[in-house]
């Protein structure tokens, strides 16, 4: 395994999100990295990279449960609870947020946190959320939210114990509401 880098902020990107990227580095001069991934491939070696990681943001395209690339690559997003964890990249109790297209959403999306949370947090304890919007990328490179999807517009946010197991949720909706989650 590679020399691992300790960095507190981390943000895995796909290059068509480079202005949420700039804008990360800015919120995190001295204590945070942006690392632009393009495949299933790049993001694997790099997570082998870090340790430490007390907060992560996952910025890439995605779809119910999913992470793809614009490269086609594809991988089912709690896979990548499991290669972090072989990794030994998050330190405990590390929150880890999910900005991709709608890959929280409904179902899929709920087994998706639940199937990350016990493989990524077995050990550690921690925090996993996503998103349940999708997104537009429009000429050069500005994201919004789709506007049609304002009342349906979610953050699910699930904390883990040390064994992986789930010990509380919780949905925010895009005005603030709040759901707890049964567990």
């Amino acid at each position: 395994m590679p020399e691992q880098k300790a960095i507190d902020n981390l943000l895995f990107y796909d290059p068509d999100f480079s202005d949420y990227a700039e804008n990360f580095q800015k919120d995190h001069p001295t204590d945070g990295i942006a690392h632009a991934v393009s495949n299933t491939t790049d993001l694997i070696e790099a997570v082998k990279g870090y340790r430490g990681v007390k907060g992560l943001e996952l910025v890439l395209h995605g779809s119910p449960g999913n992470i793809y690339f614009k490269s086609k690559g594809q991988m089912v997003a709690s896979y990548f609870g499991t290669i972090a964890r072989a990794a030994n990249m998050l330190a405990p109790n590390a929150r880890v947020l999910f900005l991709g297209c709608n890959i929280a959403e409904g179902g899929d999306g709920d087994k998706f946190l639940t199937e990350v949370g016990k493989n990524m947090f077995a050990g550690l304890g921690g925090i996993a959320g996503g998103t349940t919007v999708t997104n537009f990328v429009f000429k050069g490179g500005v994201t919004r939210m789709n506007p049609f999807w304002f009342f349906g517009a979610k953050l699910k946010v699930r904390r883990f114990d040390m064994t992986g197991k789930m010990t509380a949720g919780q949905d925010v909706s895009y005005w603030g509401n709040t759901t707890n989650v049964p567990v």
